[in-house]
């Protein structure tokens, strides 16, 4: 029937008509021509508006601006930055100006500006970068999950999830590590528990297998790094390949918050150095004496969880404790009338920075805050890796340790020039009368006290901060020194060990990666491939 249906005249009449319709229509010869040509210079119109639309959105996205205003209104005060471009780019485009004409007249049902539009852009454009996100997620197997939580301005807790994995994409020149955020997720609750659910889930929403996982960075919270329910344990029972790493950063300012309150010095340096701050920021009058005697530093806040600022605060104190001991004379006899309390502050402030003690222990802060820091910015540097990472820990520590040895004679010469430029004398008051209790019968004798009140503030001040440090470094990096162990040896392929040692690592490493007899590599064919890529490397680059 088909065949006798296609050899009919009928049907080759309509076929005949049928072609010549659709050759009418890419030549515009048609009844309906002009018609068809004001479609397409609508479509083309139309194509060329949204075009200009999705790159203002995607301009206010990448620079994290906001959108909208107190009115969605064109042409009104405070419309927001996106229809604030949309009218800058009116002047000068004539395409967004004609466009911009017809909407005020009325002549289009929707201008598609508004508040509606600029979210369903947002979504839209938002939902492609996360579909190329996975996309390459897949492409790579294996990833990474690095996660965080926090909570909104609405006191909403969020729970941040990023992906970091090796980026085989085509349009890269060379393989990469890269580290994609991929969403915000709000909890309920925030125990070690509902986080793995709701990471699991997230991961299958995207496809993605949790057994292909293999690391996890979290902070030091309780729920996320402990060791039998916390976030990291309850991945690893799933996975037992998912290595746990915290973040470095994160753990050093923890270093430094356990050293900050290892002391009542300690505590009371920071304590001076928050009171100067607030005594001369609470007004502008205070701050211009502030600025008209220091040089390059100004003094800063303190921070409770980013101690780079520390540094800043201390830094400003360190090499300006003469200016500032000058600027607070100042304050205290121009406010000596006016304002008692304030004169009365700068006055106690000024016996402190004149202590000698005070001004040891601020040499001291700086020396180790100096040095941490430049570790701590290196950990976030974009090309560290375990290697790097490792053997920048092993120098801290090592400065550390000598330091403690020889640190404290060296700022007594750095506090004794300080005390110069003050015009004190740089001794160590005795702060109390040493309490004798009368030992009891039996009572073991204790160790005789010390008299001297330098010792006193090198063994409750120096020792004790430098041992809490050094202490606390090597428990929070005691994991990280494990895993470059295993792994370091990767990370340099000019400076590979000898083929025995390498046969050795590599077979660790294979033992490491094993689970149910299934594992991701074969140590023998590492080894080769390593030895292999080591003479080629010596060929190319000697």
């Amino acid at each position: 029937m088909l065949k006798i249906h296609e050899n009919s005249t009928f049907h080759k009449k309509c076929y005949l008509s049928w072609i010549e319709a659709e050759l009418r229509l890419k030549i515009g010869k048609t009844i309906d021509c002009q018609e068809q040509h004001l479609i397409r210079k609508e479509t083309t119109r139309w194509n060329n508006v949204l075009s200009r639309l999705m790159h203002i959105t995607l301009y206010l996205a990448e620079n994290n601006m906001a959108f909208r205003g107190t009115s969605d209104k064109l042409y009104t005060p405070n419309n927001g930055k996106f229809l604030g471009l949309v009218q800058l780019l009116a002047k000068f485009d004539l395409v967004m100006q004609e466009h911009l004409r017809l909407a005020m007249k009325g002549d289009v049902s929707d201008h598609y500006c508004g508040k509606d539009i600029q979210n369903e852009l947002i979504e839209l454009m938002g939902e492609k970068v996360k579909s190329e996100i996975i996309s390459r997620a897949k492409k790579s197997k294996y990833c990474s999950i690095i996660a965080d939580c926090t909570s909104d301005i609405s006191h909403v807790e969020q729970l941040s999830l990023t992906l970091r994995f090796v980026d085989l994409s085509d349009d890269n020149e060379k393989i990469s590590v890269k580290e994609h955020f991929l969403e915000f997720i709000p909890v309920n609750e925030s125990t070690g528990e509902r986080l793995t659910e709701v990471i699991i889930n997230v991961l299958n929403k995207y496809g993605l297998e949790l057994n292909d996982c293999r690391g996890q960075g979290y902070d030091n919270g309780a729920n996320m790094k402990g060791k039998n329910i916390g976030v990291q344990r309850r991945i690893l029972d799933i996975n037992p390949l998912a290595v746990y790493i915290p973040c470095g950063c994160h753990s050093y300012n923890l270093v430094l918050c356990d050293a900050a309150k290892s002391s009542v010095v300690s505590v009371t340096l920071f304590g001076v150095l928050q009171r100067l701050f607030t005594l001369f920021s609470d007004s502008v009058h205070r701050w211009k004496i502030l600025t008209d005697h220091l040089g390059l530093y100004t003094i800063k806040k303190l921070s409770d969880t980013r101690w780079e600022a520390r540094i800043s605060s201390v830094k400003a104190v360190r090499y300006q404790i003469s200016a500032i001991h000058d600027a607070l004379i100042t304050l205290a006899i121009e406010t000596q009338k006016t304002d008692v309390q304030v004169s009365h502050e700068a006055t106690t402030l000024v016996e402190q920075l004149k202590d000698f003690s005070f001004i040891v222990s601020l040499v001291v802060w700086y020396d180790i805050l100096f040095q941490i820091n430049i570790v701590s910015k290196s950990l976030q540097s974009t090309d560290m890796d375990l290697g790097k990472c490792t053997e920048m820990l092993k120098k801290c520590c090592h400065f550390l340790e000598d330091y403690r040895n020889t640190g404290f004679k060296s700022a007594i010469l750095t506090a004794k020039e300080l005390t110069a430029e003050l015009e004190i004398e740089p001794v160590f008051q005795a702060r109390r009368r040493i309490r004798h209790v009368k030992r009891q019968v039996g009572e073991i004798a204790r160790d005789d006290p010390i008299t001297s009140p330098e010792k006193k503030f090198e063994v409750e001040f120096f020792n004790c901060l430098l041992d809490t440090t050094i202490n606390s470094v090597n428990e929070r990096f005691e994991q990280l020194n494990e895993y470059s162990k295993s792994w370091s040896f990767l990370y340099n392929i000019k400076q590979i060990p000898e083929k025995p040692d390498l046969v050795k690592l590599c077979s660790d490493l294979q033992l490491k990666l094993t689970v149910d007899s299934r594992s991701d590599i074969d140590g023998c064919m590492l080894c080769d491939e390593l030895i292999a890529t080591y003479k080629n490397c010596i060929q190319m680059y000697g």
